[in-house]
């Protein structure tokens, strides 16, 4: 793989992995030293952890980590996605090392090179520490120190052998779901001045920290990822152009402009003030951005922002967290730009969100013609679904198969047409907690029986996944 500027990088020409969160899957909540994360103190006090699960001990990776990732060797997968969680590094998410959490991560990356897997380190995925929380979390103006100190150390204790990097998990999605669906901590609901807040302290740690890894001589790649759903106009909205204009801003150009183009969005300020939303932002910020713009976008791709003219409606959103239980569907009202519509041709996921794999291959190329084409990794893709194991305990996941394999031959057209797409990640390595629906929505390539010592079985897209692979392996030869 070539990278501009990386010219000694020694990385596969394309990256064909998997991806899991700490949260989610490491299970080992209070062990060795770990501080308490706002999701565990949400799960274990909130009346708005609706399904009455968490993440105590999920799939136990933290103890069954070199299982899951030989697992993903055999499997042909040459990387693995992983997050570091910011409060087993850091308890009190500021102040003194807590190096058992050092040496769990050690073990981890060692076991990556062991079986020739190439670690790509996520920094931030939805867990904020509990006590950074308690100080007003991303809404303070110190967070993105906070956070820049943190990734510091570490790049000093893991940047030998990690050279992918990824500041922050989706922040628009995660500001999304902690201030307008209110379903992630600390369920703010509507709170559009809260959300944009969010958003820009997330960007600009993340362009603080981009800026200490060169400065500290990474020779690696960052970047950060996004939740890069490309919006689509309703062929009948009466005003395409205002309609995307306002749908793009809020989907994606507060964190692609800064994260590809080392500026916010030009249209920013007109844009909060249609919102009335008040940005606070930091003296000598625009310094800050231009010296973080990431070497690469990680892209997770699972549907698109299909919009239509606003209607007059307040704002509204909604999601389904409760799956077959509930007939609710992804959508919203943002007055007064846009809102989403309903493509009766386009079938839906138990859980309200559009199964239309051509979406990657849109959102692909909308990526490579309006900021340059930079260099893409799909950071995650894949397909939540109930599952029913057979007698074996094996999971006959057809349906998984047949919808990643669209995903990926739209992502390979993209390739060919000259995309800067060198990577993709199933989500997930194995079955694990999906933020507030639990562990009935399962995405993994592998089934983690829950009720009989969390054993592993590949399923049957892990078969289809290696053989896949293999192919793209043997036409590149």
């Amino acid at each position: 793989m070539n990278v501009q500027g990386h010219a000694n990088l020694q990385l596969p020409d394309f990256l064909w992995g998997s991806a899991t969160a700490a949260y989610q899957c490491e299970g080992a909540w209070d062990e060795d030293g770990k501080g308490l994360g706002e999701w565990d103190y949400f799960n274990h006090t909130s009346a708005k952890n609706i399904n009455n699960v968490d993440g105590d001990v999920s799939c136990d990776f933290y103890h069954r980590y070199e299982e899951d990732i030989r697992l993903l060797a055999e499997g042909g997968q040459n990387t693995y996605r992983f997050s570091i969680a910011w409060s087993r590094i850091l308890p009190d998410g500021v102040g003194e090392v807590n190096e058992d959490g050092v040496a769990f991560y050690n073990r981890v990356i060692d076991c990556c090179v062991k079986y020739g897997v190439v670690p790509n380190a996520t920094l931030f995925h939805y867990d904020l520490p509990y006590a950074l929380a308690c100080k007003g979390g991303w809404l303070n103006a110190d967070v993105a120190k906070w956070f820049c100190d943190y990734a510091k150390i570490c790049f000093e204790r893991f940047g030998d052998r990690v050279k992918v990097w990824a500041t922050i998990n989706e922040p628009h999605f995660y500001s999304y779901c902690a201030n307008m669906l209110g379903n992630y901590p600390p369920n703010r609901s509507l709170d559009m001045q809260s959300f944009m807040q969010y958003q820009y302290h997330l960007m600009l740690a993340s362009s603080m920290a981009v800026r200490a890894y060169r400065e500290m001589g990474g020779d690696g790649i960052i970047g950060v990822v996004h939740d890069g759903g490309v919006v689509e106009v309703d062929p009948a909205a009466e005003h395409p152009e205002e309609v995307f204009r306002g749908a793009d801003f809020m989907a994606n150009r507060m964190i692609l402009a800064p994260c590809l183009q080392g500026r916010f969005p030009e249209e920013m300020d007109e844009m909060l003030q249609k919102l009335d939303v008040l940005l606070y932002r930091v003296p000598g910020d625009e310094e800050i951005f231009a010296q973080g713009v990431g070497d690469y976008i990680g892209l997770n791709v699972y549907c698109r922002e299909y919009a239509t003219d606003w209607r007059g409606g307040a704002t509204q959103v909604s999601a389904n967290n409760k799956g077959g239980a509930s007939k609710k569907l992804e959508g919203k009202v943002i007055a007064p730009l846009y809102q989403t519509t309903c493509d009766p041709n386009v079938p839906r996921n138990k859980w309200g969100r559009e199964i239309l794999p051509r979406v990657m291959y849109s959102t692909i190329m909308d990526i490579a013609e309006r900021y340059g084409n930079p260099l893409m990794f799909i950071t995650e893709n894949g397909h939540g679904a109930y599952e029913d194991p057979d007698a074996e305990g094996m999971v006959h996941d057809d349906e998984r198969i047949e919808v990643l394999d669209q995903f990926i031959e739209h992502m390979m057209r993209a390739r060919a047409e000259g995309a800067n797409v060198h990577g993709y990640y199933v989500w997930s390595t194995m079955d694990l907690y999906s933020w507030i629906n639990g562990y009935q929505k399962r995405y993994g390539l592998v089934r983690v029986d829950f009720d009989n010592d969390l054993k592993r079985v590949p399923k049957k897209s892990w078969y289809w996944y290696r053989d896949l692979i293999n192919g793209y392996l043997n036409q590149s030869e």
